[in-house]
Order: structure tokens, then sequence, then C-alpha cells
């Protein structure tokens, strides 16, 4: 399945993760239990795809301190650690099987403070290299019984991560968008993690203040994996620069993407690849990118994109 989803130009796979405890997943019959989710985690990482998890708090048998070390989890365990993150607070509906549990006292919604404040523990425990993508789900308030119906929640939760004196640092809260940038104050940081099949870095351009203008994720494994044509070599899983959009081949120096920060990426990967001790370079493109990347060196394959590390050694 994982081979299929690459031939039909997926790049990113999003995953029910909900819980990562064993006795949550089973109360609320998922159907899986933690170990299924590692196993997913890996074939998934291995082919190079990014990786977008859904988690759930207020499930039936946790608890608000349960919940916040159950989201530490989520990037405690190398098997783990999703580039993106989608967090749906469990709502209650009318023709939900959680409906028993709430009428016999043995479930209760959080109430709006205790979501916030919930949230905002997990959301300063954020890495770097993680997109929060959404604190809610779009359910309309007419079908929920009980539970969230904010649909401003994730200010509500930045509101209060003001007042604690704290942020976080998650991609989406550093993104750069449209303002200005001082180019003298952009540098290159390295953040460096382990996986359950080798070694990711995320590399990002940031300015003086962590303003995050692009970043590169670069997953260098040391297990083996199961699609012959990227055995042996570092794999580029994203690529993205934030500012104004511009086709390629422009050469609009007033636009982000064309300041040279893309390839500046993809050259320190090769170099970090090299010095790793591998000789080729994949990246798991989009139909619509793959003529930026030719235009770096690479080549076409089956499934991937490739660039000859051996001249570069």
């Amino acid at each position: 399945q994982v081979t299929r989803l690459r031939r039909l130009g997926a790049t990113k796979v999003q995953i029910g993760v909900q819980s990562m405890s064993d006795e949550v997943l089973l109360l609320n019959k998922r159907g899986h239990n933690v170990d299924a989710t590692r196993r997913a985690f890996a074939l998934i990482r291995q082919a190079g795809f990014k990786i977008h998890a859904h988690w759930m708090p207020n499930l039936y048998g946790s608890s608000p301190a349960a919940d916040v070390e159950d989201y530490v989890r989520l990037f405690e365990d190398p098997a783990i650690r999703p580039d993106e993150l989608k967090i749906y607070p469990c709502s209650l509906i009318e023709s939900a099987e959680l409906m028993g549990h709430y009428r016999r006292g043995e479930w209760r919604p959080y109430s709006s403070a205790e979501l916030v404040e919930l949230l905002a523990d997990c959301m300063e425990r954020t890495p770097p290299y993680c997109r929060l993508t959404r604190i809610i789900r779009d359910i309309p308030g007419t079908d929920i019984v009980e539970g969230n119906k904010l649909t401003n929640l994730r200010e509500e939760v930045e509101r209060a991560l003001e007042r604690r004196g704290t942020r976080s640092r998650d991609i989406r809260a550093r993104e750069v968008r449209g303002s200005e940038v001082d180019p003298e104050a952009v540098r290159l940081e390295r953040v460096s993690y382990e996986t359950a099949i080798g070694r990711e870095l995320f590399l990002q351009f940031v300015d003086g203040t962590d303003r995050l203008i692009g970043f590169l994720r670069l997953s260098l494994p040391s297990a083996p994996v199961f699609l012959e044509e990227i055995a042996g070599s570092a794999m580029i899983r994203e690529v993205h620069v934030y500012g104004a959009l511009a086709g390629f081949g422009e050469r609009d120096g007033g636009k982000r993407q064309h300041r040279g920060y893309g390839r500046r990426l993809v050259e320190e990967a090769a170099a970090i690849a090299v010095e790793a001790g591998y000789a080729d370079l994949a990246v798991v493109s989009a139909i619509g990118t793959r003529a930026y990347y030719r235009g770096l060196g690479f080549k076409d394959d089956l499934l991937y994109q490739h660039l000859a590390l051996e001249a570069r050694c």
C-alpha cells in the first residue's frame, strides 16, 4: 500500500494516532494499539513521506494531566515524532457510543478553561520541526452535545501562552509569511533527532527573532528499507520556503522563494549526506516540483528523483 501511494504521486500521509496509551485506545475501540502505530510510521518514514498525525485529547479514560503526558510521548518516542500534527479535542455528538458513558457519568468534556490550559501546555512542548496544522475540528456547533464549540480555539490558546510569557515554537507559529526579513540576520540552523529508522535533520533558515523563512527535512536511514530504489540513499522529504510565490525560472529578487534559500537548503542537505557516507540523495518530489529538482541536478527514476553524490565526495 505504501508503494502504491508513491506510484500515485503522494508525498504526505495522514495517520490517526489519537492516543499513545493502549488502554485509552482499547477503551475507545480504535482497533489498533501503539505498536501498530509505530509500525505504520516506520513504513511511511522509510518511503520518505511527510507524516501528518492526528491526536485527540479528552478521550474516554483520559484526563488533562494524562493528555499532557501523552502529548509529550508523541515526541519522546523515536518511532513517532510526526512532522505535522492536527489536534482534535474530543467532542460528543448524539449518535456516538460515548453518549452512554456521558449519561452514566463515566466521561465528561473538558471545560473551555481546562482545554485552553491543556493545549497551552502541549503547544509550548512542541518541537520546532513539527507544524501544528490545526487544533480544532470543524463540527457544526448544532451537532455537538458537549465539548469544545470555540471556533477561535487556537487564538485563545495563544493568548494563554502570552499570559505565561511564552509561545509555541512549532512551524506554523514561526512562519514568516509576508512580512519583511533582513537578509543579513538570516542564519541556517540544524535540528537533529533520532527516529526508528535513523537520524533526521531539520534544516531551517531563521532570522534574529526565530521567524522561519524556509526549511528542509533530511532523512539519513540506518535501518534497511523495503524499497529497492532508495536502498542506501539519503532522503529529502520536504523543502518549503515561505514568502511570495514565483513561477519556476522567474528571477524576481523581491520574492523570497528566489533568493536562493531552497537551493542552499538542498546544497546543505547534499553536503551532510556526503559527510554521512551516502552516495545518493533521493527526493520524494510532487509532480509540480520535479522541474525544480531537475534544475538542481536531480534525475528522474521510477518513484523518486536522485542526485548522485559520488562526484562531490
